[in-house]
């Protein structure tokens, strides 16, 4: 590895050096010599490595590599964005119960995502110092249907 290191910095070093001997002598009547000079030099810094022996690069093999199996990634997507769906729904209901002067120690809401991915709020579980003020607030922000449970009880 430490050949092939080398090899990448002497390449490296003879582009710049072309580079900068081009903008040195661009207008003189040396140039094409030059250029030829250091194309040459660049052929040699190139072949230099392969014609010495060549690198000692170990490809590994591709089946010693194990493939993952993805088939519950799906499920683990789903169950993940439930949970967070969850977590917001009942952060934003906290806030406004907060917002109304309400004590609200949690809340807890159950979601379900349909295949065409339609949000159903099925249940919500709320701890407050005035339950039914803050029941009426959640059943005013996710509808009515919804259902709204004490959670000291």
């Amino acid at each position: 590895m430490n050949d092939f290191t080398a090899s990448v910095k002497c390449i490296c070093i003879a582009s710049a050096a072309i580079f900068l001997i081009e903008n040195l002598i661009g207008g003189t009547r040396l140039k094409n010599q030059m250029k030829l000079l250091m194309k040459l030099v660049f052929a040699i810094v190139l072949i230099y490595p392969f014609a010495k022996g060549g690198y000692d690069l170990e490809l590994p093999e591709v089946n010693s590599y194990e493939y993952q199996d993805f088939t519950g990634i799906s499920e683990l997507y789903s169950a993940e964005l439930i949970k967070q769906t969850s977590d917001n729904i009942s952060e934003v209901l906290r806030r406004q119960i907060t917002a109304s002067g309400i004590n609200c120690s949690e809340i807890e809401t159950e979601v379900n995502i349909s295949e065409d991915n339609v949000i159903s709020i099925n249940r919500v579980i709320i701890t407050a110092d005035d339950f039914d003020a803050a029941a009426e607030i959640v059943r005013n922000s996710v509808g009515s249907e919804t259902e709204v449970i004490d959670g000291d009880n």
